[in-house]
């Protein structure tokens, strides 16, 4: 049975496209869907996929590339999810260098929604570009003890690995990250513990910080099992082997109990 450890339902716009993707599932293998929401208004469209599909696990949280957008209360909005779905997590949140967003404001909101992911044992979903050390040293400082994260889509370096498996960190690579430089992300993949790697499509981005024009249901299977083939390449084991793996890691990530 295969999991996406990190996609976007809400936001694949086509409701076709999506409904599709839902249905083939079963025959494709996929079992759990973990969707992320990335600010207060796409909320409430991921609480109710979640609703409409047990197989989807909810994540609420406000990516860095909206931590000048928020409300007063958004903090207080995204307790109230996270309390309505007790098996949800916080995410997509972190850091970004790449865009034109205060990074004292990110900081900031990362900081809350690791405060909120350690008071409510939350699992955390990490979105980190061109700010590795900043990340680091935010959870060296910060992160609330026993709190589970994830990387996810990850482009760090191997000191970078070091350091986040040293934080007791899942590390997730995704189809579009491994595409742009496959060998690098596949020397990366190779140092990751089997019972620490995570494996996602980030769909429906299929091309750098946007979606691609080629998000439809053919290219989301494409796209994971790619990352898992890929995946059994790195590792050197075989398909099944990986996928039980995996499985019993994201399992572990969501709910705290490993399912070995």
């Amino acid at each position: 049975m295969l999991i996406d450890t990190h996609l976007h339902l809400q936001d694949i716009k086509e409701l076709p496209i999506r409904a599709s993707i839902m249905k083939l599932a079963q025959d494709f293998k996929v079992g759990q869907f973990v969707c992320n929401g990335t600010r207060p208004d796409d909320w409430p469209v991921v609480e109710e996929v979640a609703r409409a599909d047990r197989r989807v696990v909810p994540f609420f949280g406000v990516h860095p590339w909206y931590a000048d957008k928020l409300p007063t209360d958004w903090h207080v909005m995204l307790e109230g999810f996270l309390k309505r779905r007790p098996d949800s997590g916080i995410g997509e949140a972190g850091l970004d260098k790449a865009r034109h967003v205060d990074f004292a404001r990110q900081t900031e909101v990362f900081h809350q929604q690791l405060e909120i992911a350690g008071r409510l044992g939350r699992p955390l979903a990490i979105h980190c570009v061109r700010a590795w050390s900043d990340l680091l040293n935010v959870l060296r400082r910060s992160l609330p003890p026993k709190t589970r994260f994830m990387i996810h889509s990850f482009q760090g370096s191997q000191q970078v690995l070091r350091d986040f498996l040293s934080l007791g960190a899942y590390i997730s690579f995704s189809w579009k990250s491994l595409q742009r430089d496959t060998e690098e992300s596949i020397a990366l993949m190779r140092n990751v513990p089997l019972d620490r790697l995570l494996l996602e499509t980030d769909f429906p981005y299929t091309e750098p910080e946007q979606i691609g024009p080629d998000a439809h249901d053919e290219k989301y299977f494409e796209s994971l099992q790619g990352v898992y083939n890929l995946a059994v390449r790195a590792k050197g084991i075989e398909e099944g082997t990986l996928e039980k793996a995996v499985w019993a890691n994201g399992t572990a990530f969501l709910s705290g109990t490993p399912a070995r």
